[in-house]
């Protein structure tokens, strides 16, 4: 097989046309990284944080989960409950980033509070 000068400018502009394109998809995952970081930063911890019941503890009660899904701050939330029948309790919790930790049995709750941990 003889290679002409050709042929060997035909696979050096593919060879420039495949780095280009990875140079591309390198740059847009790289853009949608930090687009993701700056939307982070931009939204309040209430964004983030949430309650909700999975599971049962007795035919009034539920368990009662707090999730976290930043993915990498600390969240201070301030959370009143109450099992059907109790007193109403408000605790405050430190869920992790990207942590669910269940609470305990309650009947109904609410975020009272959510902020950024300053550690």
């Amino acid at each position: 097989m003889t290679v002409t000068g050709e042929d060997t400018m035909t696979v050096n502009s593919h060879a420039n046309i495949a780095a280009c394109l990875l140079g591309a998809v390198a740059l847009a995952l790289s853009g949608a990284l930090a687009a993701e970081e700056l939307t982070q930063e931009e939204a309040g911890p209430e964004s983030f944080v949430s309650l909700r019941f999975d599971g049962t503890c007795d035919e009034r009660n539920n368990r009662l989960w707090l999730s976290n899904t930043h993915t990498y701050k600390t969240i201070v939330a301030r959370v009143r409950w109450r099992a059907a029948g109790g007193k109403a309790l408000t605790e405050q919790f430190f869920p992790p980033p990207d942590s669910i930790r269940e609470i305990g049995c309650a009947a109904e709750a609410e975020i009272l509070e959510a902020r950024f941990a300053e550690f």
